[in-house]
This record gives C-alpha cells, structure tokens and sequence, in this order.
C-alpha cells in the first residue's frame, strides 16, 4: 500500500510539475532560438540621462548569431545628438553575449561597455517577445532594462533606477527599427 501511495504521488507530482513548465508566463529561457527575435541590425533614436542632463542620441544595434547558433553577440553604438546634426561624439559603446549558462541554469548576458566595465546578467522572459535585465549599482541601487519587441521590426527599450526596489525613475529609453537585411 505504501508504494502505491508513492507511486500516486510521483505521478501527481510529475503531471504538476508539467502543467508549470507549459504556462506562457512561466517560461524559461533555455535556447537562442528562444530571442531569435532580437536578430538583427537595429538602428534608431534614444535620450539618455548623463551627469544629470538629458542627451539625445542616434543607436545601432546589430544583432547576430555565432557558434552553430549557440549564442548571439550584440554590438551597439550610439553617437550623441545635437539641436541639428549627429555628431561624433560617442554616448554609448557596448558589446555583449547572450548564451545558455549552465552552471546558472539560466539565459545569460555577458556585457562590456566603455562606462561599466564587464558583467554578467540574468535574461528574463517577462512576456511574448518581452525581456529584462537587471543589475545592482555599485551606489546600492539597481539599475534595470525592459526590452519590448512585441510590436514587429521595433525594438523599444527602457532603462529604470531605483533606490529601494519598488520605486522606479527612467534614465533610459530608445527606440529602434530593424533594418532591411
């Protein structure tokens, strides 16, 4: 009787544990194939805030897979916007690796940029063709990014701050629009 009582819940445990893995908004990212949507190359405006002034910029972002499709690498730059022209002046420089890691069991990014150095980030799966991540400040804050590809060939993203967590002040957003390969 005991065993069967174990088999039960095994059974129960394991069709549970199925239902779970196959709610939309439970998904986890496990395969490049999962943000093949991010392919591409981007180009687009943006505003950033920087030494507490607002700057406006001109993005690309180009987007492609390397290594059997193992991982993507992005590369993005951006050039700083004045009243009339783009100018030479770089806002944003950064390259980053996006790959299944796992030893995290998780979709990561691998980042470098001029201003922040290298780190590695969690990519989480809010929504149908919807990401973030996230990283903590080195002035106790953290800093978090929402990439929206929801609308087709538009990449909107924003970029948020927050001192405790639950409040959230923009510093960051863009708008990009996939170029014709």
């Amino acid at each position: 009787m005991k065993i069967y009582i174990c088999i039960i819940s095994l059974v129960i445990s394991c069709n549970l544990s199925a239902q779970v893995e196959k709610h939309p908004d439970s998904k986890v990212l496990n395969s490049i194939e999962d943000v093949s949507f991010m392919k591409g190359t981007w180009k687009g405006e943006g505003w950033i805030f920087k030494n507490r002034e607002k700057k406006e910029f001109i993005q690309t972002e180009t987007i492609a897979p390397k290594v059997d499709n193992s991982i993507l690498v992005i590369d993005g730059i951006g050039f700083a916007k004045d009243s009339i022209s783009v100018t030479t002046q770089v806002i944003h420089n950064a390259f980053g690796v996006i790959s299944f890691n796992k030893e995290k069991n998780m979709m990561t990014m691998l980042s470098y940029s001029s201003t922040g150095g290298k780190m590695e980030n969690e990519i989480k799966l809010l929504g149908d063709k919807k990401l973030q991540w996230s990283f903590k400040d080195e002035r106790g804050g953290t800093i978090r990014f929402i990439l929206d590809f929801s609308e087709e060939g538009i990449w909107s993203e924003n970029g948020d701050y927050s001192f405790d967590g639950s409040q959230w002040f923009p510093f960051f957003h863009m708008t990009l629009y996939k170029q014709a390969d």
